[in-house]
């Protein structure tokens, strides 16, 4: 009925406890044994004390009703404990419902190697050992190809080398299981891979913990995987200490070869480490902690969440972005719980509109990249528009977003109030509900009010100027205003998202469309090669940039917007040549 390995385990980590279910058991026994009898006998025989403990309690038959005495102390056992355990019903649901899209296969030389599951957009998480055809100190030439298959069936290319690796231990590589810490000293067996497109946008990802969870022994873990290539579903067991080693633990989940890699969730369904394959010989698996790598990774899945720097959209060399880092670094900063920066101000320096145009292009692929905990909303503002409000709010239902509006929050009336403070409240009282169902549904909210003609009636003025003014306070809220340069609205004006601080008053960083810069070119065709061969050439890519720019008119060295078509045309066949260099062993 009991595991020995179990109980063994139990003893050395509650031996009180273990003490007093053995007094328990032993009420009508004049000299009963206990830990330290155990213990004396076990120096004597050179043996365990644990051990020795359930060797003897076998002999006098009385190994169940130490048992049922350590159950009835409250410890847990084989996954039950007294007065029984509880899952979060919603929890769980939610959790398998993403668990579905973000857990994958990883192929290497196109035949299945293990299991892995999407961190970021174009992140996957897996064990070391699954992308290598050779062990630990070994240099792969040429490196072998790894592809991921994610859930929607798609197959996509992963860079090798990794964007973060941690070997396994050379033992390990060789299935033998760790017997200290020190066999695996500095080895943690993961792999971050970054597809070459970051084709999960649209799957969502594990959110990674700010901080690694505690790995201990007794703990709930749930396993995504594929054993043998199969999908058997969510795995669910219980974790174990192992014996003289704190940096890997056990664990009772069935897995089969090709569960490598798989993500394990505690009970909380917070990611907490990887499966990594068996613990020795038995039913038992083998994990290593999240704690151990995290840090490690953390600034890279960030950084694929939600960058700082962009140079295309959708994975696609055609769909350039230069010149907008000021935009890509304020979206980034807007995106924090916690901010000053609200969102952005667009303004444009001259007749051009397709900058404006543009920037929700780059806002949709910056929110796409974070799984679906942002949602944008356009709202165009002009005369075609006879009531913004109705407009807005069946613009953020058709979203998604339930709107309930609230009362007014300045105790206006709205028939005796003067017209302009009744459009005002209105429009406080609608950002208040969207707020409100935003963080319903855990989401953030970002409006891209789209204004290229500036012109627009004086109800729809009043309700725009209340509308920014109530957002700015509103912690589910984000703005970005798109034109409108002459819309007088509240809140301080940024020059940049990272001189604001953590306290103070709310505002919008303002964006001028000023064209581009040679810098600017360069900068995005730096990060291109960067990303595509792991290398750079800054003398091919000013070459580059200047074969790009060839006869367009500067001013103060500043290139139009309008000649930003024929920059990017000019540079594809560089472009597709540096995709060649990467997909080539």
């Amino acid at each position: 009925m009991w595991d020995d390995a179990e109980l063994i385990e139990i003893i050395e980590t509650f031996p009180a406890v273990a003490d007093e279910a053995l007094a328990a058991i032993q009420q009508d026994v004049a000299n009963p044994l206990n830990l330290a009898s155990f213990a004396a006998a076990a120096a004597f025989l050179g043996t365990d004390a644990a051990k020795q403990c359930i060797i003897q309690l076998q002999a006098l038959d009385l190994l169940d009703a130490f048992g049922e005495a350590l159950r009835a102390r409250g410890v847990e056992i084989d996954g039950t404990a007294a007065g029984g355990g509880r899952i979060n019903i919603e929890g769980m649901h939610h959790f398998l419902e993403r668990a579905k899209t973000f857990r994958c296969r990883i192929e290497v030389d196109q035949r299945f190697a293990g299991s892995g599951c999407l961190v970021g957009p174009g992140l996957v998480l897996t064990a070391w050992h699954v992308v290598r055809r050779d062990g630990p100190g070994v240099v792969e030439n040429p490196p072998p190809r790894v592809t991921v298959t994610l859930a929607d069936g798609t197959t996509h290319d992963a860079a090798i080398p990794p964007s973060f690796e941690s070997p396994c231990g050379a033992d390990e590589w060789k299935s033998i299981a760790p017997r200290q810490d020190a066999d695996v000293l500095n080895c943690h067996d993961v792999a971050l891979l970054t597809l070459r497109r970051p084709a999960a946008r649209h799957l969502g990802f594990v959110r990674m913990p700010p901080t690694a969870p505690p790995a201990t022994s007794r703990m709930k873990l749930y396993l995504l995987d594929f054993p043998a290539g199969v999908d058997e579903g969510l795995g669910d067991g219980k974790t174990w200490k192992i014996r003289g080693v704190s940096v890997r633990l056990r664990h009772d989940v069935k897995t089969a070869g090709g569960s490598s890699g798989g993500a394990c969730f505690n009970e909380r369904f917070e990611f907490f480490g990887l499966h990594q394959g068996k613990a020795g010989e038995g039913k038992y698996g083998r994990f290593v902690p999240a704690y151990l790598f995290l840090d490690a990774v953390a600034g890279l899945i960030q950084n694929d969440i939600s960058p700082i720097e962009l140079w295309h959209l959708d994975g696609q060399s055609d769909r350039l972005v230069i010149g907008r880092d000021l935009f890509v670094r304020s979206v980034a900063e807007a995106s924090k719980d916690i901010t000053r920066v609200r969102g952005i101000r667009v303004k444009r320096t001259d007749s051009d509109d397709s900058g404006l145009g543009f920037s929700y292009r780059i806002l949709d692929e910056l929110l796409l990249r974070q799984g679906g905990a942002h949602l944008a909303v356009r709202v165009p503002v002009g005369d075609a528009v006879p009531d913004l409000m109705v407009d807005l709010t069946q613009r953020v239902e058709a979203a998604g977003l339930a709107v309930v509006e609230a009362p007014s929050p300045g105790g206006v009336d709205p028939v005796q109030a003067a017209p302009e403070a009744a459009a005002r409240d209105r429009a406080a009282r609608l950002a208040l509900a969207v707020n409100e169902g935003a963080a319903k549904l855990g989401r953030t909210v970002w409006f891209f009010f789209d204004g290229p003609s500036g012109r627009m009636s004086d109800p729809t003025r009043l309700h725009l100027e209340g509308f920014v003014a109530a957002c700015l306070t509103l912690p589910r809220i984000r703005l970005v205003i798109a034109g409108l340069e002459t819309v007088r609205l509240a809140g301080l004006e940024f020059a940049a998202p990272d001189v604001t601080g953590g306290e103070g008053p709310a505002g919008l960083v303002v964006d001028y469309l000023t064209g581009f810069t040679r810098a600017d070119l360069q900068d995005c065709l730096t990060r291109a090669a960067a990303e595509l061969t792991q290398a750079v050439d800054p003398i091919v890519i000013g070459s580059q940039a200047d074969i790009a720019l060839q006869g367009l008119v500067q001013f103060n060295q500043r290139y139009a917007t309008k000649d930003l078509g024929t920059v990017v045309d000019r540079l594809q066949p560089y472009l597709a040549l540096l995709r060649t260099q990467g997909e080539t062993p």
